[in-house]
C-alpha cells in the first residue's frame, strides 16, 4: 500500500528522531563539566553581588563597637535565547533514498545541537581575557580574567598571569598563588583551593608530563616537582586557543553557569503543497559567569 501523505512524516520521523537522541549522546557533554548547569522557568535570572562585613577592630574601653554594614554591588543577569533549525525531506528523495541518506542527515542535525551548546558556553571562557574582541564581563564590569578586578570595599586583585605565561611549572604556581592569596570584597583572605587546570587539546601532553612527573620536567638538575598533583588537567575540544589555559576551583567555588529552560525539543510535519516532509529542532538557554572568585587564567604564548 503506498504511504499517504498525512502519514508520510510519522513514516519517517521514528527512524530520524532515534538516531538523532543516539548521536547526541555519543559523545560525552564538555559543558557540564565545567560549567554549574540548572534548569530555569523565567526569560532571564539574575545574580546579586553583595560584600560582607570586615575585619573586626580593636575596641578603647569604654567605647561603642564599630557599626558596620554589608555593601551592594551590582547584578549579572543571565538573558535566555532561543535556537532552532529544520530540514525538509522531499517525497522523491524519501521515494527514492536508497543508501540511507536521510540517517546521515539526522546525524547532522545531532552534530549541529551539540556545536551550539558546546560553543555557546566554552565561549565564556575563549573570550575571557581583556584582550579579546568581545570580552566576557563579570559584575563588576570588567573582563573575567583581569589584572584590576575592583572590590567593593576598595583597591583591585588580579585573577591573570602577571604575563602571558604559558603552561608550565612557573605558570602554575603562579596562579596557584592567585588562588591562595584571593581576598574576598571587603579585602579580607578567603583563600581559595584550586581544584582543575583546562587547556586546549594540544596542551594535554605537555599538562600530564607537568601534572605528574615527580621531578621538574625538561630539566636534568632533578628538583622535586612542586607541582605534582597539585590540579587535575582537563581538556575541552570546544576551546578556540591552543595556547590559553585556566585553572577553576571546585564548582561550588565558582559562578560558571548554563541555564536550560527548553531542552532540545523535535517536531515533524508535512507539507502538502510539495509532499515532502519536514523536521525541526528547537531549543532554549543560556549561560554565563556571574563573579570572578575561583578563576584563573593565562592567555599563553
Amino acid at each position: 500500500m503506498p504511504a499517504t501523505r498525512g502519514a508520510f512524516a510519522q513514516l519517517l520521523a521514528p527512524g530520524l528522531m532515534s538516531v538523532i537522541y543516539e548521536d547526541l549522546s555519543e559523545h560525552p557533554e564538555e559543558y557540564s563539566q565545567i560549567f554549574n548547569v540548572h534548569p530555569t522557568t523565567r526569560a532571564y535570572e539574575e545574580d546579586q553581588l553583595v560584600a560582607g562585613l570586615g575585619a573586626v577592630p580593636s575596641k578603647p574601653e569604654g567605647q561603642q563597637l564599630y557599626l558596620d554594614q554589608p555593601i551592594q554591588g551590582g547584578s549579572y543577569r543571565y538573558t535566555v535565547a532561543s535556537f532552532g533549525l529544520a530540514f525538509q525531506v522531499t517525497r522523491e528523495m524519501w521515494d527514492d533514498d536508497q543508501y540511507g541518506i536521510m540517517t546521515k542527515v539526522s546525524g547532522d542535525f545531532a552534530g549541529s545541537i551539540r556545536q551550539t551548546i558546546e560553543v555557546n558556553a566554552i565561549g565564556i571562557l575563549n573570550n575571557s581575557f581583556s584582550t579579546s574582541a568581545t570580552p566576557v564581563t563579570t559584575v563588576d564590569g570588567v573582563s573575567l580574567i583581569n589584572s584590576a578586578h575592583p572590590l567593593l570595599g576598595g583597591g583591585f586583585y588580579s585573577n591573570a598571569s602577571a604575563t602571558n605565561v604559558a603552561f608550565s611549572v612557573s605558570g602554575l604556581q603562579e596562579l596557584i598563588l592567585i588562588f591562595e592569596l584571593t581576598p574576598n570584597e571587603r579585602g579580607l583572605l578567603k583563600r581559595q583551593i584550586p581544584v582543575e587546570v583546562w587547556g586546549h587539546p594540544n596542551l594535554q601532553f605537555k599538562m600530564q608530563e607537568v601534572l605528574h612527573s615527580s621531578y621538574a620536567p625538561y630539566t636534568g638538575t632533578n628538583e622535586i616537582n612542586s607541582v605534582q598533583g597539585r590540579v587535575v588537567p582537563k581538556i575541552n575540544h570546544y576551546f578556540s586557543s591552543p595556547y590559553a589555559w585556566w585553572m577553576l576551583g571546585a564548582k561550588s567555588a565558582h559562578t560558571l553557569k548554563f541555564f536550560w529552560r527548553t531542552q532540545p525539543e523535535f517536531d515533524r510535519w508535512d507539507d502538502n503543497s510539495t509532499k515532502g516532509a519536514n523536521f525541526s529542532c528547537y531549543f532554549r538557554q543560556t549561560q554565563g559567569v556571574t563573579y570572578w572568585h575561583g578563576i584563573a587564567g593565562s592567555p599563553g604564548q
